[in-house]
C-alpha cells in the first residue's frame, strides 16, 4: 500500500515485577553515534580574540564576526551552546586574562555590547566565568582572582537572559530548551 510505513519491529519488555509491556511503536532509526569533545558540546565554536583586537580594543570586528551566528534560525540553533571564548596572544604572558586590564575592558564591552553570549557560550569551560568576572568584578588581585560586586551579578545575568529572550522569540525555539539554559547560567554563576 502506498505510504504505508512499517512500524518496525515489535519487542516486550518484562520489568522486574514480573508484568509483561509490548512494544510496538515505531522504533526510530538508529543515528550514527557523535564524538563528543567534552560534555555538552557538539559542535565546538571558537570566538578567538586576537591580542591586537584587544590592544586596540576592537570592538567592532569581533561583533562583526558574531553576527553570522544569529544570521540564520539554522545556525542559531546548531552553535546554541557550542561557543568557547579564547583570547590569543597572551599565552606567554605569566598573567591570567582577567588580570590584563585591557582584556578585561574589551570583554565587558563585549558582554554588555553582544547580549547573545548566554545563548551561545558553552556551560562546560570558563568562558562565561571569564566575562562575568570581567563585567563583574571589582577588584583583580592577581592570579586570575576577582573580586565580584555581588549587586552587578542580576544585571549581567538579565542582560544574557534577554538575549536568549531575543533569539528565542526570533525563531520559536522550545520554551523547555530556553528554561534548560537558563537554569543552567544560573546554577553556573549562582551554584546553590
Amino acid at each position: 500500500m502506498a505510504g504505508h510505513e512499517n512500524p518496525g519491529p515489535a519487542f516486550t519488555v518484562r520489568p522486574k515485577n514480573g508484568l509483561n509491556l509490548k512494544v510496538a511503536d515505531k522504533i526510530p532509526p538508529m543515528t550514527p553515534p557523535r564524538i563528543d569533545l567534552r560534555k555538552g558540546v557538539t559542535d565546538p565554536v571558537v570566538l578567538m580574540i586576537s591580542r591586537r583586537q584587544v590592544e586596540q580594543q576592537d570592538l567592532a570586528s569581533v561583533l562583526d564576526a558574531l553576527k553570522l551566528f544569529t544570521a540564520t534560525r539554522e545556525d542559531a540553533w546548531r552553535y546554541r551552546g557550542q561557543m568557547s571564548l579564547v583570547v590569543d596572544g597572551y599565552n606567554h604572558d605569566p598573567r591570567d586574562l582577567v588580570d590584563i586590564p585591557e582584556v578585561r575592558s574589551l570583554l565587558k564591552r563585549l558582554g554588555a555590547e553582544w547580549p547573545y553570549w548566554g545563548f551561545f557560550f558553552n556551560q562546560v569551560d570558563d568562558s562565561i566565568k571569564i566575562l562575568g568576572s570581567c563585567c563583574c568584578g571589582v577588584e583583580f588581585p592577581g592570579r586570575g582572582a576577582a573580586v565580584i560586586d555581588a549587586a552587578l551579578l542580576p544585571g549581567f545575568l538579565n542582560h544574557a537572559f534577554a538575549g536568549m529572550n531575543a533569539l528565542f522569540d526570533k525563531h520559536g525555539f522550545p520554551e523547555s530548551e530556553l528554561e534548560a539554559m537558563s537554569l543552567g547560567l544560573v546554577e553556573l554563576i549562582a551554584p546553590s
